[in-house]
């Protein structure tokens, strides 16, 4: 067992999972618990053609696939770096050809950035990038939580399970999702890239639905986290919130894709 990092205002467990990445639990801000866990649980990858010849089909055998984050494709020891006001907690995976460097950064004034490095030899200009991070915010408790959608120029209750896409709006400090405690006030606001086409998924939270899992669900289903979808209300539950970067190659690579998430007593 790893011991807790405490510093800047943070007091933070962790350990690197099976295939799920760095794992982040019982996350603290001034005493406050933000975030029971988040994970990033994996990393899909489509191949996508950008032209066919007239006698194919469309079809096409390059994936998606998946290749799990964890400690049989750890390279090296995660470490701990300090940077002004903040600290990060840095891993390595290599899977095939392709590398991953996965990022947890705290700040002192309530801010986390979960991030990841996608770069190798495998990157290829006809694929798309898909991290799935999973945060179970628990804020304060695990119960009295409303989620929220920044849409039509307001922040709208996300009542039952579903998924929220990023449609180009957000707030004047560009937040788009965002968890409340019904009992304290305080929240947990998500700001996305605005070149990741992110999307999030909000769920009740169920027992069994923790990694390690797999992508792919039984054939001809949906694939997670949108095969947890079962129409249950949000309000006042228990709530797991799956953040998705839809990543597409360009010029800029090695890319780093995740979001901001912002803690407010």
């Amino acid at each position: 067992m790893n011991p807790p990092i405490a510093q800047n205002n943070w007091s933070i467990h962790w350990r690197v999972t099976e295939s799920a990445g760095l794992l982040i639990y019982m996350a603290e801000y001034k005493g406050k618990q933000v975030l029971r866990e988040g994970s990033l649980p994996y990393v899909t990858i489509d191949h996508q053609k950008q032209n066919f010849d007239l006698e194919e089909d469309g079809a096409d055998t390059h994936g998606p696939f998946w290749m799990p984050l964890g400690l049989r494709s750890l390279v090296g020891s995660p470490r701990i770096n300090t940077f002004r006001k903040g600290f990060e907690l840095i891993a390595d995976f290599e899977t095939g050809p392709y590398r991953y460097t996965q990022m947890w950064r705290f700040h002192e004034d309530g801010r986390m950035a979960p991030l990841l490095t996608i770069y190798g030899n495998g990157l290829h200009d006809g694929h798309t990038y898909h991290p799935h991070w999973r945060f179970d915010f628990d804020i304060h408790s695990a119960d009295n939580d409303a989620v929220e959608h920044f849409e039509d120029g307001t922040w709208l209750r996300m009542e039952t399970e579903g998924w929220y896409p990023y449609g180009g709006e957000a707030d004047s400090e560009g937040n788009v999702w965002r968890q409340v405690d019904f009992e304290s006030g305080a929240q947990v606001s998500i700001r996305p890239h605005s070149w990741e086409d992110a999307e999030v998924f909000a769920l009740r939270y169920q027992d069994g639905e923790w990694p390690p899992f797999s992508p792919k669900a039984d054939a001809g289903s949906h694939s997670f986290p949108a095969a947890y979808l079962n129409d249950q209300t949000l309000d006042g539950e228990d709530v797991a919130l799956w953040y998705v970067a839809h990543v597409h190659f360009d010029s800029a690579f090695p890319f780093t894709a995740g979001p901001w998430l912002s803690y407010r007593a």
